[in-house]
């Protein structure tokens, strides 16, 4: 199934397949509640990131997030995973782990 996305602005615009649209789910973790400004998003577990296809890439940033969970107050390990975002609108788009290297998961 053809998954297919933007920014607020439309600086970027991409589609991705994914088996199904399943499953969703509404993370609350505290990245997405901080990153987000609000009660976290709606994301595809399941898109296959070989497929992802992205107009605009050029206005595309990359978060890694600080695991203040893991680091003591001298040294916050970043994670692994990429969120990528819109430059312009700060709007996220879809989040990539590099331990799941076939998986991507849109927002």
């Amino acid at each position: 199934m053809l998954l297919q996305g933007s920014c607020h602005c439309g600086e970027v615009r991409f589609r991705v397949e994914s088996e199904t649209p399943y499953p969703y789910q509404a993370c609350y973790c505290s990245i997405c509640r901080k990153t987000a400004g609000g009660g976290g998003y709606a994301i595809n577990l399941g898109a296959d990131a070989n497929t992802l296809e992205v107009e605009g890439g050029e206005n595309l940033s990359v978060y890694n997030a600080k695991l203040y969970d893991e680091g003591d107050s001298d040294e916050v390990p970043l994670s692994e995973a990429e969120r990528s975002f819109c430059r312009f609108c700060g709007s996220s788009l879809w989040l990539y782990a590099p331990s799941y290297p076939d998986l991507l998961h849109p927002f």
